[in-house]
């Protein structure tokens, strides 16, 4: 039996988008084995490598997220790579090595809550066959223990950087020692290159790959809108606004959810509200919107791809994963924040591909869905633009990639 290891943070879209690609290989190939191990918050051993999740949301909500916005960039600069290569390299090295060394799997069947039903139990089986960064700081310490177990081993390990970024991302997420490395766009492959290239002017750049980002197979629709609508309770005859925030409950989702549904109303449409984690804003959007027939509020969701192909008009925070999803079913799409830096690349994706754009203040958000409600044919027109855009098959091929490197 093949093994493959993949490891993940709790920082990213990383690990819902393995969910995409690690349910591939195993329909492909149900010989393989694919484990996702979230390496610092398992094998990080001490602060603030095992508190990565925790520190995450604190940076991304001081201040608008200007607290990241430095981190991020400080990340960026040569003095923060070799910083994060030394700390990462004294603190984790033997706990990492304990990870890539693991003999047989024994994950537990669901990951996290959406990602399920792709993890083997314990096989047996020696070590990985292949590993799967998703993460932009698992390549330089991992690929330097997968160098030492290699040559102790005799054997090769390929070692395989998916990013799961969109239209921005850390030089980190790029190694030219990666055997190959996927990006989603073309922004993101030109970036690749040159990172590898300085690190390697022997690279050549044919180890990047632009396939796409992989997406979990149900957002690709298999009936239609109307259909999917009745699925979620909802007025087939009416068209829904989705509004998401983010899956760890960021965003500011209460304020832009009651100006959205202000506007919704007035022009005769349904809105559904996705809180994620964020139990107050579910709360608080309960007790004022609970008995409207009109209005639908939600915490986590396994049930995403059901009201995105249901949704006429997509609020969002700019995630990479949720734009990328919003490209495969084809619908208009508002951005109502982002964080600086790691997702200003993803507004440029959507308001260059023409199907979006970011507006910073939720009076004009509600104001651009009440004039997308009221023209049926704008809607069509950058639903269409953004399934252009769209790459729904990205989970199969980069599937086949690693299936093919094994």
């Amino acid at each position: 039996m093949t093994t493959g290891e993949m490891t993940t943070g709790e920082m990213t879209t990383g690990e819902m988008t393995t969910g995409g690609f690690a349910k591939s290989i195993t329909k492909l190939d149900p010989t393989v084995t694919c484990d996702v191990v979230d390496i610092y918050t398992t094998y990080g051993n001490v602060f603030p490598f095992k508190d990565y999740p925790e520190l995450y949301k604190i940076m991304t909500s001081f201040s608008n997220g200007i607290l990241w916005k430095w981190f991020y960039e400080g990340g960026e600069t040569e003095l923060g790579i070799f910083t994060n290569r030394v700390l990462t390299e004294l603190a984790c090295r033997d706990s990492f090595k304990e990870c890539l060394s693991r003999v047989g799997f024994n994950r537990s069947p669901t990951v996290k809550d959406g990602v399920e039903d792709y993890v083997v139990p314990d096989d047996g089986g020696g070590r990985a066959n292949m590993l799967v960064s998703v993460h932009p700081l698992t390549q330089d310490l991992p690929l330097k223990l997968r160098d030492e177990l290699d040559k102790e081993d005799g054997r090769r390990t390929p070692f395989v950087t998916v990013c799961t970024d969109l239209g921005s991302a850390s030089r980190s997420w790029f190694h030219e020692g990666a055997d190959c490395i996927v990006v989603p766009t073309q922004v993101l492959e030109d970036k690749a290159k040159q990172v590898c290239r300085e690190g390697d002017r022997r690279h050549d750049g044919g180890r990047v790959r632009r396939i796409g980002l992989p997406i979990r197979p149900e957002f690709m629709a298999t009936k239609g809108k109307v259909d999917y609508k009745v699925d979620a309770g909802l007025d087939s005859g009416k068209p829904m606004v989705l509004v998401v925030g983010g899956g760890d409950g960021m965003g500011g989702i209460v304020e832009t959810a009651k100006a959205v549904i202000g506007k919704a109303k007035e022009d005769g449409g349904t809105v559904v509200v996705v809180c994620g984690s964020n139990k107050e804003a579910k709360g608080e959007l309960e007790g004022e919107f609970g008995g409207d027939g009109d209005v639908k509020v939600l915490g986590y969701t396994t049930e995403m791809a059901m009201y995105m192909n249901a949704a006429d008009v997509l609020v969002t925070k700019g995630g990479p994963g949720t734009i990328a999803e919003a490209a495969c079913v084809g619908v208009a799409t508002v951005i109502s924040s982002f964080l600086p830096g790691q997702e200003e690349g993803n507004v440029d994706f959507v308001s260059d591909g023409g199907w979006g754009g970011f507006i910073d203040n939720n009076e004009g958000i509600g104001d651009e869905v009440g004039r997308l409600l009221r023209d049926d044919e704008e809607r069509e027109i950058r639903g269409n633009k953004a399934k252009e855009m769209g790459r729904g098959e990205a989970s199969d091929e980069i599937a086949k990639l690693l299936l093919g490197m094994l």
